[in-house]
């Protein structure tokens, strides 16, 4: 009975509606909806330009240009960046400015009624999440990490994590494991993610296995470490080129191919392209930059620990690179040449410890950090969390 009463009660409602409203067309007022004009940049774009493609007049674009200005570096602008403009309702003037770079923050403007103009830089709400995964590989570390959904700048960072003490170009073999777990930053309101850290990794072939954990002082050491607080990141790399192959070894004998005698050569040569980059391998000092007889055009680094790398035979130097200047590892310093007493273009390599000069290629590289103190036992009390749930993966 209560049913019946209800659906007549719903049919009597919509029958007096509908006899209002039968000669009459529903229309809705938009009147006072704000008028928003939107411009994304464009490469080669300047943005005091852009306002011509709003309405907006170019003092008044002046104005908001000059508060952008106080806010944010308006020369860094990027395409695909964007902003909106919103017009008041009752007259073409502007009431809100919103500028949006790539990332988690955005700048406002605003005019208020008496024509006050303020700017702040606003950040969106962003979500965390952590994610565990592993794979195994069954043909390059790109392809079988993209098949399980690994988002590619994570792919890159892992292969960085490991960089000295995998090749993933040449090291990697069918069956080989991969582990890691990494945290994702995503915008709330835009639902992308804006940042990806990789918390913990492994990666684990038939004969040994490679662990890091990432862990930072918040001052100056922030990086990955192995299950004992050293450094993955070695102190040099492991060649201070890309080389075609090497074309004379270390060695106490060596029939020179211009001198036409034996002598000791304690080095290596790097056959490599004239003009291919070369990098130092550490951090150091230059303690040389210039022609040296046999060598040619030569460069010396003094590194910690009483190291110095030798590079020799180069077409060029890098930019800046001289006597007491600063360098950091992997920086490009010079360019093969065939500069001296050399017979093509390649490299002339050279590492000279405490005690003379050492064979580099089996020399064990030192870790740039090795923890130690409070940072010591701070970061073993944080690693084993992560190493039980690389475990559990």
């Amino acid at each position: 009975m209560r049913k019946l009463l209800f659906f007549t009660f719903i049919l009597i409602i919509y029958s007096l509606f509908s006899a209002g409203c039968s000669n009459e067309e529903l229309t809705i007022d938009l009147s006072d909806a704000p008028q928003i004009d939107t411009v994304v940049l464009q490469s080669g774009d300047i943005l005091a330009k852009t306002f011509e493609k709003t309405k907006l007049p170019s003092q008044e674009a002046f104005a908001i240009m000059q508060e952008l200005g106080k806010i944010m570096n308006i020369n860094k602008c990027k395409p695909n960046d964007f902003y909106e403009i919103t017009y008041s309702t009752q007259s073409d003037t502007w009431t809100d400015f919103k500028y949006f770079p790539s990332g988690k923050y955005f700048y406002s403007i605003t005019k208020s009624t008496d024509n006050i103009i303020s700017g702040q830089k606003l950040e969106f709400n962003t979500t965390k999440k952590v994610y565990t995964v592993s794979g195994t590989l069954e043909n390059s570390l790109w392809e079988s990490m993209t098949a399980v959904n690994i988002r590619p700048e994570v792919i890159l960072a892992y292969a960085d994590m490991f960089a000295w003490q995998i090749d993933f170009l040449t090291d990697p073999r069918k069956g080989d494991v991969f582990k890691l777990i990494y945290e994702t930053e995503m915008l709330d309101k835009k639902n992308t993610v804006i940042n990806s850290k990789i918390l913990a990794g492994q990666y684990i072939t038939h004969s040994s296995s490679f662990t890091a954990v990432r862990f930072s002082n918040g001052k100056s050491i922030d990086g990955y470490f192995d299950e004992n607080g050293k450094s993955g990141k070695r102190a040099f790399l492991k060649a201070p080129l890309q080389f075609t192959r090497i074309s004379s070894f270390f060695t106490k004998k060596r029939f020179h191919p211009i001198l036409r005698y034996y002598r000791a050569h304690e080095g290596i040569d790097y056959a490599a392209p004239l003009g291919t980059p070369v990098s130092a391998i550490g951090d150091g000092i230059v303690k040389k930059a210039q022609y040296s007889g046999g060598f040619g055009n030569l460069i010396i680094i003094k590194h910690s620990n009483g190291y110095e790398s030798y590079y020799g035979h180069l077409s060029k130097y890098g930019k800046g690179v001289k006597k007491g200047a600063r360098v950091k590892q992997g920086q490009v310093i010079a360019y093969v040449g065939s500069t001296g007493l050399s017979t093509g273009p390649h490299l002339d390599f050279r590492m000279k410890t405490p005690g003379g000069f050492t064979n580099f290629l089996k020399m064990k590289t030192p870790p740039s950090i090795t923890l130690s103190g409070q940072d010591r036992e701070k970061f073993l009390s944080e690693k084993d969390a992560f190493l039980k749930q690389l475990q559990e993966i």
